[in-house]
């Protein structure tokens, strides 16, 4: 009878240690994002966090944020219609809202995209710091759009901070008018739309990450100078795609990333990400992630952990490679 109770025992508990290992293995597939080879819905998360999503749109920048109360920001749409099937792998199809759209400096592959998510998105509010790169072509054309748009303009022409759902987004620079001005403060510089890039840092409790743009090494003296441990942040959007002209020993010191995403096309022609900045943020113990490599990288900040997340969907077409 003893032997009989042991063996049925047994067999219980290795049919509960199957039944483990296929809740597990279960993989939903509407909306779900893969962290370390476990997909997760964001409504069985509990307490408030953040998804954010680096967007494979080739060479070029796009991450959206979904804040706790559900609203989206959406950064950058890279350079073309790609950053739609890019949202499209983001957004349930249902959601054709984005609440916040921001212009961080206007280089085609950061707002060219934006055209098309005017076109396709009812976008709330846009911001942008009304620096001008050039007259005429695309940017002329967005701005058409984000003017027939019916949306909230604002233009960040200093240090703001907004409060959304308990996350704090706040914007570093530029610390006065760009449009204007466009050089650093205390730095002699030419006129570079780089060094006008909205600089943004994103906190919800002590997780944490800093968004760049294409800020090169003059303007990363500017912020660590100006801000100090403020910069140190747990993942960082590594500022102009990689380029030797970015992401300064002194910066990156300042900011000890554990995460470094670098936003970057396939076989671009720009040398990016460069083997110099690459070895610069392993010598600061950085996690480098790459679109290029990865597709979407999507990160879990959930106001005491950074959780990495991954998806491999966008590398299955040719044409994100590019």
């Amino acid at each position: 009878m003893f032997y009989y109770l042991m063996k049925k025992s047994k067999s219980i508990v290795l049919f509960l240690f199957l039944i483990v290992l296929l809740g597990l293995a279960y993989v939903k597939t509407d909306g779900g994002k893969q962290i370390k080879g476990i997909k997760i819905e964001d409504n069985e998360l509990s307490g408030p966090h953040i998804r954010a999503t680096f967007l494979d749109v080739g060479q070029g920048d796009a991450t959206l944020l979904r804040f706790p109360d559900g609203s989206d920001m959406l950064i950058d749409c890279g350079k073309d219609s790609r950053v739609l099937t890019a949202l499209g792998r983001a957004l349930p199809s249902s959601d054709k809202t984005i609440e916040y759209l921001i212009i961080t400096h206007p280089d085609l592959d950061h707002y060219g995209g934006c055209i098309d998510v005017l076109n396709r998105f009812d976008v709330k509010m846009i911001a942008y710091t009304g620096y001008e790169k050039e007259e005429g072509g695309a940017y002329d054309i967005f701005l058409e759009k984000a003017e027939g748009e019916r949306a909230v303009t604002r233009l960040i022409q200093k240090r703001e901070m907004w409060d959304i759902a308990s996350t704090t987004v706040d914007f570093l620079y530029p610390d006065h008018d760009a449009a204007l001005d466009p050089s650093i403060p205390g730095i002699p510089t030419k006129d570079e739309s780089n060094n006008t890039s909205l600089i943004m840092r994103i906190a919800l409790g002590t997780s944490d990450m800093l968004l760049t743009g294409d800020m090169g090494v003059d303007l990363e003296t500017h912020l660590v100078k100006t801000y100090g441990d403020i910069l140190d942040v747990d993942v960082l959007k590594v500022g102009h795609h990689g380029s030797a002209g970015s992401s300064g020993e002194e910066f990156l010191s300042a900011v000890t990333p554990d995460y470094a995403v670098i936003s970057v096309g396939k076989n671009n022609g720009y040398g990016h990400p460069t083997a110099r900045v690459l070895k610069r943020l392993e010598r600061v113990g950085a996690t480098i992630l790459r679109t290029d490599e990865m597709g979407d990288i999507s990160f879990l900040l959930t106001g005491d952990s950074v959780e990495e997340q991954y998806s491999n969907e966008s590398r299955s077409q040719d044409s994100r490679k590019k």
